[in-house]
């Protein structure tokens, strides 16, 4: 699919954005107004290896900057999901911390859907692209809007309790416990707890949708118009 590329600068802070499971991206969404560099740094942030924080990509005299956050999930001791939540963004126009909260957010937003979710949790490339990426690109837009203050004091302590829950499964995933039955206590432990979590995003996410007008309650009369946003990356 070709990409429409000029040199003028975006409007939005956030240039591209997308969510991957494993290797596979499920969601994305932006435009290349920078003659093709936007499609390099989100093709390059693609390339770096998952950590349990934060990987960052800066080209050399460029003003464009990515990001990249990892969530890990080992269901049930089966297979370790890492998903990635990724964002290439202007620095002219918003900071590395706006970029940082929008990409927490995201996560946030996706943990129902990433929970319970087939297309999310087993689909192929863009799976998600449909039902996802017109949220994903109002969440963009927005951080522009809301400013530096607003974005940031969204992040409460999310990064480090995250950082926290990474590295304790990536060390227990190394780890041969003798004991199973303590195995499978903790297991339902955080099992429980993710229950509990999604329970409360479910509240947020409504409230979300109600507040935007992402979810229509009533019948409307008149023409609905399904938005078609294709993607940048995953095709190519």
């Amino acid at each position: 699919m070709a990409v429409q590329q000029n040199m003028e600068p975006t409007r939005d802070g956030i240039c591209w954005a997308g969510v991957t499971r494993n290797d596979t991206i499920l969601v994305e969404a932006g435009e290349d107004n920078f003659n093709g560099q936007v499609t390099r740094a989100a093709q390059e942030l693609l390339k770096k290896k998952p950590t349990p924080g934060y990987e960052y990509f800066s080209p050399f005299r460029s003003p464009l900057k990515g990001i990249k956050f990892h969530v890990y999930e080992h269901p049930d001791g089966g297979e370790m999901f890492i998903w990635a939540f990724l964002c290439v963004y202007d620095s002219t126009i918003v900071q590395k911390d706006q970029a940082q909260s929008f990409l927490e957010k995201i996560s946030g937003l996706t943990q129902l859907d990433r929970a319970e979710s087939y297309r999310w949790r087993n689909g192929d490339t863009l799976a998600a692209q449909e039902p996802f990426a017109e949220i994903l690109l109002h969440q963009m837009e927005q951080v522009t809007y809301r400013g530096r203050s607003a974005m940031v004091n969204d992040q409460v302590n999310f990064v480090k309790e995250q950082m926290g829950r990474n590295i304790d499964l990536i060390l227990e995933r190394g780890e041969k416990l003798e004991d199973l039955n303590e195995q499978a206590t903790r297991l339902e432990e955080m099992s429980k707890s993710f229950k509990k979590g999604a329970k409360k995003l479910r509240r947020v996410q409504m409230w979300q949708n109600a507040k935007y007008g992402l979810v229509v309650g009533t019948a409307v009369t008149g023409v609905v118009a399904v938005i078609v946003i294709p993607p940048l990356v995953a095709l190519l």
